[in-house]
């Protein structure tokens, strides 16, 4: 039989502090940034309620305008995006790639009309 735990040490545990994470390390100088890149699989781009790579993203690089019936298009913002994948493993469809290089400022390949 599992011992059980009290309220009062489920609480406490909760409330310690935890190791801090050590950062990762910066990136190499020749290694090229990587970039999120929504492509058109995206299921708000096609109609469904989906924000998961939003909520996942710690940079708040990706964010969703609204397009008529009930759509939207998800555009990843090039200045806070840092390639950290976060994003990639909450799509429940793969639309989210990552891509050697820069972007525009404030474009995707899934927001053409933005840089324009």
């Amino acid at each position: 039989m599992a011992p059980s735990l009290s309220r009062r040490a489920l609480f406490t545990r909760a409330l310690a502090p935890r190791p801090a994470v050590a950062a990762p390390a910066p990136p190499a100088e020749a290694e090229v940034p990587q970039l999120a890149v929504v492509t058109a699989r995206c299921l708000a781009e096609n109609g469904a309620y989906c924000r998961t790579c939003d909520e996942a993203c710690p940079e708040v690089a990706i964010r969703f305008h609204l397009l008529l019936q009930g759509r939207a298009r998800a555009a990843v913002l090039a200045e806070r995006c840092t390639g950290c994948g976060a994003c990639l493993p909450v799509c429940p469809v793969g639309a989210i790639t990552l891509s050697a290089g820069s972007l525009p400022a404030s474009s995707s390949p899934a927001n053409p009309g933005a840089a324009a």
